[in-house]
């Protein structure tokens, strides 16, 4: 992304106009196709539950009617069994002959068939029991993934960097607004000023500022610092270099002092400066070292009212 040797302003800013906005269309294209996969996938997945359910109905309803019909010829049998008891007592009672090997297979035969009804009608009792356990078994797996889902999310949401293709066309564009500032600069000062020319900077071996990483933000401050010093940033555009280089709760921070001023990053030094920037930065951000406080209490003492 550095001006190359002879390329002009102008040039640069268009090469980088260009790179912004093929980003930009890369990422709408991939956005998408992205959404459209998504749908695809939640279609068939609908497409399955329905079908599925559609089918779990059907079975649901030949089980129901299955049972029905086994409870009636239970009700049934029952029912026949007690009219043929009170037919073979009252032959008892009136004295007439009695097949007793007949009526007793038939008994058997009768109390057989009773006897496999109730045990089908229990294999279905067990049966329901085994599925309503299957169905609590996934329906706390389930709870339990969404629990993960959303305990995953958080953990995206609250460490989250400026790494995937959207947040590097947003810092592209802030680039090119501290460049378009920068030239806009110069052709004013130009031949008028001798202060050294602003140049793009390069963050080469310095992090995203990132709570998630646990970055020391000391030693990464001063190495900002020192880079901006080196390339000649004015005040006025810092703002945006400390927001392309931040991550996670500094850019939610940064990101809520943009909410309540309502303006753009490039416009951010219209409502703070550079060096109120930084002091709130440290007070919010920078622990100083302990042995920075002690060396102070050491060599501060007083003697009245005068420090000695």
């Amino acid at each position: 992304m550095d001006q190359k040797p002879g390329e002009t302003d102008a040039d640069y800013e268009a090469r980088l106009a260009a790179i912004v906005a093929e980003g930009k269309k890369r990422a709408d294209a991939a956005a998408a196709a992205r959404k459209k996969k998504e749908a695809e996938a939640e279609r068939l997945r609908l497409l399955a539950e329905e079908q599925q359910r559609k089918h779990a109905a059907a079975a649901a309803k030949a089980a129901d009617e299955e049972r029905a019909r086994r409870r009636e010829v239970i009700f049934r049998e029952e029912s026949a069994l007690h009219a043929q008891a009170k037919d073979w007592q009252k032959e008892a009672e009136n004295g007439n002959p009695v097949d007793v090997g007949s009526r007793v297979s038939q008994l058997l035969n009768r109390v057989t068939d009773l006897l496999a009804t109730c045990i089908a009608q229990q294999e279905d009792i067990h049966s329901l029991d085994h599925t309503n356990q299957v169905q609590q078994q996934s329906m706390d797996k389930m709870l339990q993934r969404i629990q993960q889902l959303e305990q995953q999310l958080a953990t995206t949401n609250s460490g989250a960097c400026p790494s995937d293709l959207v947040d590097r066309v947003n810092v592209l564009e802030i680039d090119m607004g501290v460049l378009k500032t920068g030239a806009q600069h110069v052709c004013t000062a130009a031949g008028s000023s001798s202060t050294p020319r602003e140049s793009i900077v390069k963050f080469d071996g310095l992090p995203i500022f990132c709570d998630s990483s646990k970055t020391d933000p000391i030693p990464w401050w001063r190495q900002f610092e020192l880079k901006l010093d080196l390339h000649h940033v004015i005040d006025t555009n810092r703002h945006a270099y400390l927001y392309s280089r931040s991550g996670g709760a500094c850019q939610a921070w940064l990101d809520n002092m943009l909410s309540a001023h309502a303006c753009t990053v490039t416009e951010l030094h219209k409502y703070i400066s550079w060096a109120d920037l930084t002091a709130a930065w440290k007070k919010r951000f920078q622990v100083e070292p302990p042995e920075h406080l002690a060396m102070d209490k050491l060599l501060t003492f007083s003697q009245n009212n005068l420090p000695s």
